[in-house]
């Protein structure tokens, strides 16, 4: 099948929840259709990256995405009923690409991803379109105004009410759409139970995180300097915490500035010694603030998160906004670190509570919930375990991959 995919960024490196579903999404269906490609580019490092998806695309064409562009034509269009969102992410230059391709290429579907881009092809008649919105923006935007205290709050709450309807206009133009979880998937039919909506999870490449064998030799010595080194590196990670995310994104500096405030002092007055370390890019300066605290280390962008999930001991995800599946928990799993999570941090994943991840959605609960596994190395690798049997069984991107396909095959 011939695929035209607009993703809203360069799927290329994989290092967001966007990205990541583009990319892996691309990857596996590359196996089988022709895909070709169009994405915003916003640095020069995003045309720089098209050599790693030429392998999975017949063909790529990208935009110039100008931050002025979209900031002048956002503020021209401030009344009206269409989402901010959608006015920042317009772009003529993109409308005449995806024209041009459409009139050249004979495309059997189009698979679009988030409403910023769907809005491209809403008048594209002829051919099957889908629409990944991913989550639901108007959920996750609700959630936010109830915890935003700044001016912007007035701001979120408009927005949240032009997405709301945005949403389920747009949608009814496709012949489906896709989520990641389903509460969103119950979000959006409440507020129109007549939209064709399927449920495809976020994943993980279970290729890419995974923990490292300490050896791989047989012999007695090499088991027993081995044994040490387990044991050195349990006792020296057991104080480690980490938190990774986009740290420009609201629901993620929300988290950490929530856990620093609220939760780790709780743990700091039994364990003075733990280090929490918020890895991510862009950090907000209320979030490199955060460094002045005590134990706290705030890593701004790192090339490979991996060594940072190698040397922490418990994953803390205190979410209290967002919607969709958290990948930073997925992640977690896969690399067996034990999750600590909210209610809505843990929203999506079907995993077993307190034997698959933990929940807590108070300080002190939260707080109790960390020392345990920081004081029994045995309960933190028993949850280790079965995170990581977890994602093997749900969360694999060929298996997701195959779902998404199964969801064109219905249209």
């Amino acid at each position: 099948m011939r695929i035209l995919f607009l993703s809203l960024r360069c799927p290329y490196p994989p290092q967001r929840g966007d990205r990541i579903r583009s990319y892996n999404f691309i990857k596996q269906l590359s196996k089988r259709h022709e895909i070709t490609l169009v994405f915003f580019a916003e640095s020069d490092s995003d045309i720089a990256s098209v050599k790693h998806l030429e392998p999975f695309c017949k063909r790529i064409e990208w935009v110039r995405f100008h931050r002025y562009y979209a900031t002048l034509n956002t503020a021209i269009h401030c009344l009206s009923r269409t989402p901010m969102q959608v006015h920042y992410w317009y772009s003529p230059q993109m409308q005449n690409k995806i024209n041009t391709l459409l009139d050249e290429e004979d495309f059997q579907l189009i698979h679009a991803q988030l409403f910023r881009m769907g809005q491209y092809v809403t008048k594209a008649k002829g051919i099957k379109k889908v629409l990944d919105l991913c989550d639901s923006l108007a959920l996750n935007l609700k959630r936010r105004a109830e915890l935003d205290c700044t001016p912007k709050r007035f701001l979120v709450k408009l927005e949240e009410k032009r997405v709301r309807r945005y949403e389920v206009e747009i949608m009814k133009e496709f012949d489906c759409g896709t989520v990641v979880a389903q509460f969103d998937h119950d979000y959006l039919l409440k507020q129109d139970d007549s939209l064709n909506l399927s449920v495809v999870p976020m994943g993980v490449d279970l290729t890419y995180f995974k923990p490292q064998p300490l050896n791989s030799g047989s012999d007695a010595d090499t088991e027993h300097q081995a044994s040490t080194c387990k044991k050195e590196l349990t006792q020296e990670r057991a104080k480690n915490l980490l938190f990774t995310g986009t740290m420009n994104y609201f629901p993620n500096s929300d988290a950490v500035i929530y856990f620093c405030k609220s939760i780790f002092p709780l743990i700091q007055k039994r364990h003075p010694d733990t280090t929490f370390y918020i890895v991510g890019n862009h950090p907000t300066e209320q979030v490199r603030r955060l460094a002045d605290q005590k134990g706290v280390v705030v890593t701004g962008y790192v090339p490979d998160i991996r060594p940072y999930f190698e040397k922490a001991s418990v994953f803390v995800a205190p979410l209290r906004a967002g919607s969709g599946i958290q990948t930073k928990n997925l992640e977690a799993m896969a690399m067996t670190l034990p999750v600590v999570t909210t209610s809505i941090g843990a929203m999506g994943i079907a995993a077993e509570t307190n034997t698959e991840l933990l929940i807590a959605d108070t300080p002190e609960t939260f707080a109790e919930r960390v020392m345990h596994l920081i004081e029994n190395p045995d309960s933190r690798q028993k949850l280790a375990n079965a995170g990581r049997k977890r994602v093997e069984a749900s969360y694999d991107w060929q298996v997701l991959g195959e779902k998404l396909e199964q969801v064109y095959a219905q249209i």
